[in-house]
């Protein structure tokens, strides 16, 4: 409990106090950072002397708001502060006090949902998360920047809207709110009423992670925020609604639905980063398609495959967000990479770029290897494996799209403003495969480290290069697509994702 409080405390007062003191706001901020560093080393210290840990807030029994203290808490509590310390360092204070102030608001959201473990509780933490998101995404007040503000509104309140009534079926159904009481009460097989509260819940939690059919909006939110807002919203928004499918994958075993939904999302995703044309675009349309990774180790169905679902959730938000600081940073992120033009791209912006590709193509020793590597042992269905090398392919060829214009075909700026805090922070993410070594152990990581997995990721990267050579002009041709990512088409995705799963549930008997 002590390492939630700690956590949540330190980034509330460093919000407030922002506001009120905006020429110390950096230093504010720093020892904001310093209390969620704290709160994770409790956190981290009580794991390892006790285990997994479920907890209740106030004297009310079953019906206290209820936390957890295990693996996926403590990597996305992490990967809060890890990125709160970067971006933080790559601001610099340049900003003013009410951005802070939202900074901290959507900090300790987030730090507050790695431990939920019941259901109001991560609807009330996912809510909060929404509203600084939104304030964030529109602080710029750039009439672009407002409408994807809007967009994310507006699905987003759908989407809670239909979390909500979901939690009232469950509730009704069950009596409870705790995740550990359901479970034990579910038993892994639930009457129609909770079915039928779960999906909706489930359907909620999809659009804030950016699941396909749900997340329409996704690509214009981070598109057209500032550099930092794209960097906080791929690694930590997006995470919230992951870690709570992850919740709720402990109620039901909707195993084969998962793997459905985390195929349809990483190559769906994939096929539209391929065809986009510009940075920012192309990474947002590649933040979907990672994800289904996630969606995979949770449809594994053991604790394997979570545990690599929450070590693809914290290495995925480490180097997505390098690539969106590095992109934003020169300045290049709406640039169209078939232009034909050389892109001005800093040196630390190369750095940070190269770090970040060598991350998300998964090659030894960078951090990607070890999540894939340990889902893809975890897996027990052999499809699966086919379904992750399509994911990757398609991820090396639109990263090759990518590289061929910021890092082949650009131009040198020196060293800019914030620059050393960007080749910090690639320094850390090329490093952060220790956290892999220190997760899953000396032995499981020599295991990963084989002649096979180390051919099967470094083929990867060169057959994506061959493809792209080969449809390098087809795709010049080709003008990103924006029609499935309207408002209107949005809004009407998130039902039909919703009916989707719950055709799913039905020819599969779930």
């Amino acid at each position: 409990m002590s390492a939630l409080l700690t956590g949540i405390t330190a980034y509330i007062v460093a919000g407030v106090v922002s506001l009120i003191y905006p020429r110390r706001r950096f230093w504010i901020n720093l020892l904001g950072w310093a209390g969620g560093l704290g709160g994770l080393i409790q956190g981290i210290w009580i794991h390892q002397k006790s285990g997994t840990k479920v907890f209740t807030l106030g004297e009310w029994g079953e019906l206290g708001v209820e936390f957890k203290l295990d693996e996926t808490t403590l990597l996305f509590a992490g990967l809060v502060v890890t990125l709160n310390l970067f971006t933080l360092l790559y601001l610099q204070g340049t900003k003013k006090g009410t951005f802070y102030a939202l900074y901290n608001f959507l900090l300790v959201s987030t730090y507050s949902m790695a431990f939920s473990h019941d259901l109001f509780n991560i609807y009330v933490t996912i809510e909060f998360m929404s509203l600084a998101a939104i304030l964030l995404i529109g602080y710029g007040r750039k009439a672009y920047q407002i409408y994807a503000g809007i967009k994310y509104l507006l699905v987003s309140s759908l989407a809670m809207s239909l979390y909500l009534i979901g939690l009232g079926l469950v509730y009704r159904g069950g009596g409870q709110l705790s995740i550990a009481e359901l479970e034990r009460m579910i038993d892994g097989k639930p009457e129609f009423t909770l079915s039928l509260g779960i999906s909706l819940m489930i359907s909620g939690l999809a659009v804030k992670g950016g699941v396909m059919l749900f997340s329409m909006w996704l690509p214009d939110a981070h598109g057209y925020s500032g550099t930092v807002v794209s960097a906080l919203l791929s690694g930590l928004a997006i995470k919230s609604g992951l870690v709570g499918v992850i919740r709720l994958a402990e109620l039901v075993n909707w195993n084969t639905l998962w793997l459905f939904l985390g195929s349809l999302t990483g190559i769906t995703g994939g096929i539209f980063a391929l065809l986009g044309r510009r940075p920012k675009r192309i990474l947002a349309y590649s933040t979907i398609s990672q994800i289904g990774y996630v969606l995979l180790g949770v449809g594994a169905g053991t604790p394997a495959g979570i545990l690599a679902a929450a070590l693809n959730i914290f290495f995925h938000g480490l180097f997505k967000s390098l690539l969106f600081l590095s992109v934003g940073h020169a300045g290049v992120g709406d640039r169209d990479v078939f232009s034909g033009e050389s892109f001005p791209v800093p040196t630390e912006s190369i750095v940070g770029l190269s770090v970040g590709t060598l991350s998300i193509l998964a090659i030894p020793p960078f951090s990607k290897y070890f999540s894939k590597a340990f889902l893809l042992e975890s897996s027990n269905q052999s499809w699966i494996t086919w379904i992750m090398l399509l994911i990757g392919l398609g991820t090396a060829t639109y990263v090759v799209k990518l590289d061929w214009a910021l890092l082949l075909k650009s131009h040198r700026k020196p060293l800019a403003e914030g620059g050393w805090a960007l080749i910090t922070y690639s320094l850390f993410v090329a490093a952060s495969g220790l956290v892999a070594w220190m997760v899953l152990g000396r032995h499981e990581i020599t295991g990963l480290l084989t002649l096979h997995h180390i051919v099967l990721y470094l083929s990867l990267p060169l057959a994506g290069l061959l493809i792209f050579l080969v449809l390098k002009n087809k795709l010049k041709a080709v003008k990103s697509p924006r029609l499935p990512f309207n408002l209107d088409n949005a809004l009407v995705s998130v039902f039909t994702g919703f009916l989707f799963i719950e055709l799913a549930l039905v020819i599969f008997g779930l």
